[in-house]
């Protein structure tokens, strides 16, 4: 009765007509070799549908005239075509395996775009060609994405100059966790270990919730693979880090059922910088050999998963664990000295002070497919533990070391609880709503002989509903609403020692306390509503248009509400608001967007509105920590953000490609004091890149698909900086490389030798963690990459 009266109230919310006649169409969706595709991918208009275990496929409930069909599988070219129908129809599909497809960045090829939403699809084969040592540096040629880097193997991505909190990053459904700690690690995802990605820029916070006002990326990994065992080995090497790391990929499905196992293991050196000298807190400190010493690291990440695919259910159960250990630059870790950079040696030891993270990760993810409709319900689970090691040293008397791990300066233990579903319905070809609800809960700890981030336990609740509307065969509508509802605690702490040492130098009982109070206890309740409506206009057979408009919101975390002290590895004193508000912002995003053969180029501008966005502000009061510094305020401002991206993408006389990006963004604080209308931080600079290749047709029995190409990387001087940043020399740095196929008798790999930074040129990225040191980014770099397969 209830399922009854919630359909009756959809279809008074949204009215349809369903007079025409309604038609069937089925099928059966097989290979070359006439083999079914079980779990096929058969799309049409709005709804789709999974291939059964024989390849065959129904949608009911159609009308008389054209419809666009588009049928997937991975590995396989995608079918986009429109059919026309006038009575209940038969029509079986066969792909095609397609290699070279797998090479590209979209993975939907020429398919005309079917949502206004502003996406970019990559898919493994184009992460494995494009690494460069994690996950967000791998997918900066792509237009709007850049990268916060931290040392030689994290980094955290930025997209359209929004980064760290303001970027959700989903794993099948999950919203990965960890980044509220700082700014100072990574994301805590094996690159070689994703399948699939899209990157949605603009309007993402309907769906995803608070973190994604700069935008989502959506890693997917999940794909039904073909049937039987199928896997691939990977080796890689870097000159500029020594580099070794191994990867392997299996996967093995039977019928209904398949499985698998991923698993990655690096370990790297110092890596090399082209300069000997940096200067940090106006010291000289020198960088001997033109290597950074205590940069070292190493990374083991598992993945298991076991899947199930029927006519009307699919299933997975994933589990991961990501386990990262690498060293701090001694020379930038608390007071600069010349002695702890002195060369040890040893470029591959992990000496003092370094990082150690491990991230646990359990997903279950369960999708039922109907007739005309869809039901989505995940449940997650992650422990992020997070450590800063240093030896034990106390800048004021009377605080000992610990009787247990009295090396252990930072230590974060946090759990995540995530349940979600989603109810999606088609209620004729036309009309497609969905309704959800997602609910979070996080518990974290803390210990360790320094303070930075309170203990602190947090309850996050959000329900939502989008509809779509095909207009007509050329025009989409879309719509959508969002309530959430935010609770945090956060638990006080006192610092006794503090106090006693602050009396004890001639401070107030007023300052001393204030001082000792590293953290209040805070109770804060959020709630926040958002709407989004966008357009999608495919006005010629080679052009179409979306705009998209809407709000979206951010939760401030516990290190902005509650955080106070001295952060080695941020270089500074800092110092929480418990009295933030959550971060509301306001977005247009546009897209005009020509495809014609082997062409494509899209330009996209943008604008976002913040009523009251959150960053680190330097006080002008200098903390009387001993060794601090000034004090860095989390603080709120109104602020602006446009800009525009820009790429193209081509294949000329055959043979030549190339691929072109640009983008020019803008951002500023608004006061009323035009004076104190800084640039946000961490904002990139105009920045583009450019690669053109060559891909040799003639084959042979040993090399074949082989390619060379030249690329370039640019970015122009960033002088529109932060109250607490340097201004950024522009630059341009030059690579290039080989790709090839190689194939002795039965053997089979692909080969990918590259080189960047070819004149070893020394430079800034002024979104690099290790700029304000006036640390160079990396030197000249060799890596070649073996792939395997083991089918």
């Amino acid at each position: 009765m209830k399922q009854l009266q919630f359909v009756l109230l959809l279809f008074t919310i949204f009215p349809i007509t369903t007079f025409a006649q309604q038609i069937s169409l089925e099928g059966k969706v097989v290979n070359e070799q006439d083999k079914p595709l079980l779990g096929a991918h058969v799309h049409i208009n709005n709804r789709f549908v999974l291939a059964g275990e024989d390849g065959n496929y129904r949608i009911g409930n159609l009308k008389e005239g054209e419809h666009r069909i588009n049928v997937s599988y991975i590995g396989f070219r995608t079918l986009d075509t429109v059919i026309s129908l006038a009575e209940n129809a038969v029509v079986n599909f066969k792909l095609k395996e397609d290699a070279a497809a797998l090479e590209e960045v979209l993975i939907n090829g020429n398919a005309r775009r079917r949502s206004s939403e502003n996406i970019e699809k990559v898919n493994k084969e184009y992460l494995q060609e494009q690494f460069s040592g994690s996950l967000a540096t791998s997918l900066e040629r792509l237009p709007g994405v850049n990268a916060a880097e931290i040392g030689a193997g994290a980094s955290k991505p930025i997209i359209r100059g929004l980064g760290f909190n303001r970027v959700a990053v989903t794993e099948n459904g999950i919203k990965q966790e960890g980044q509220q700690w700082g700014a100072d690690h990574g994301l805590e995802i094996d690159a070689f270990s994703v399948e699939d990605i899209e990157i949605i820029k603009g309007v993402g916070a309907i769906e995803h919730g608070s973190d994604a006002i700069g935008g989502v990326i959506k890693i997917i990994n999940d794909r039904v693979p073909e049937e039987g065992f199928t896997g691939e080995v990977i080796g890689l090497t870097k000159s500029v880090n020594n580099t070794f790391a191994a990867s392997t990929n299996l996967a093995l499905r039977k019928n209904r059922f398949f499985y698998k196992i991923k698993a990655t293991g690096s370990e790297f050196g110092d890596y090399s910088v082209p300069t000997d000298n940096i200067v940090y807190l106006n010291r000289n400190v020198p960088i001997f050999n033109e290597r950074l010493k205590n940069t070292a690291g190493k990374e083991v990440d598992l993945y298991g998963q076991a899947g199930y695919v029927g006519e009307h259910y699919k299933g997975t159960f994933s589990i991961s664990n990501v386990y990262f250990k690498s060293g701090f630059f001694p020379g930038a870790h608390g007071i600069p000295s010349t002695n702890r950079v002195q060369d040890d040696g040893d470029q591959r030891n992990i000496d003092y002070p370094f990082q150690r993270v491990n991230h646990l990760k359990l997903i279950s993810k369960n999708q039922w497919f109907f007739h005309d409709s869809s039901l989505e319900v995940i449940l997650g689970f992650q422990n992020n533990h997070r450590q800063e090691w240093s030896r034990f040293h106390t800048h004021y008397t009377g605080q000992v070391a610990p009787e247990v791990n009295p090396d252990l300066e930072l230590n974060f233990d946090l759990n995540t609880y995530d349940a979600q579903a989603k109810f999606s319905k088609d209620f004729n070809e036309n009309h497609t709503t969905a309704i959800g609800a997602q609910t979070q809960i996080q518990d974290n700890s803390i210990s360790g002989y320094n303070f930075l981030l309170p203990e602190y336990s947090r309850f996050n609740q959000g329900i939502y509903a989008t509809h779509s509307y095909q207009v007509s065969k050329n025009t989409s509508l879309n719509a959508g609403a969002r309530l959430d509802f935010g609770r945090i605690e956060i638990e006080g702490f006192y610092d006794n020692n503090l106090y006693e040492y602050l009396i004890g130098n001639g401070s107030s009982q007023a300052i001393a306390n204030d001082y000792a109070t590293r953290s209040e206890d805070t109770n804060r309740n959020f709630s926040n509503i958002n709407f989004m409506a966008g357009a999608l206009f495919n006005f010629h057979k080679n052009w179409d248009f979306s705009v998209n408009t809407g709000t979206s919101f951010r939760l401030p975390t516990a290190i902005e509400l509650g955080a106070n002290g001295i952060h080695h590895g941020s270089f500074r004193h800092e110092r929480g608001d418990p009295n933030l508000h959550p971060e509301k912002g306001y977005v247009l995003d546009t897209k005009l967007n020509y495809q014609k053969n082997a062409l494509r180029a899209s330009v996209s501008p943008y604008l976002y509105y913040f009523e009251n966005y959150i960053f680190l502000n330097p006080s002008g009061q200098f903390s009387i920590l001993p060794h601090a510094g000034q004090i860095y305020q989390f603080t709120q401002s109104e602020a602006l953000l446009t800009g525009i991206e820009f790429d193209f993408n081509t294949v000329f006389a055959e043979k030549w490609h190339t691929q072109f990006t640009f983008e020019y963004l803008y951002n500023r604080q608004v006061t009323k004091d035009r004076s104190r209308n800084f640039p946000l931080p961490f904002t990139p600079p105009v920045n583009g890149f450019l690669e053109i290749g060559y891909e040799f047709l003639q084959q042979s029995n040993t090399f074949n698909n082989n390619e060379v190409f030249a690329n370039s990387a640019f970015a122009f001087e960033q002088d529109r900086i932060a109250q607490n940043e340097e201004i950024t020399p522009g630059y341009q740095i030059f690579g290039g490389g080989i790709r090839t196929n190689l194939e002795i008798r039965d053997f089979k790999a692909t080969v990918n030798l590259q080189a960047t930074n070819i004149f070893n040129t020394k430079y800034f990225n002024h979104t690099n963690f290790y700029r304000a040191l006036e640390i160079p980014e990396m030197g000249r770099n060799i890596q070649l990459m073996v792939k395997i397969p083991l089918n």
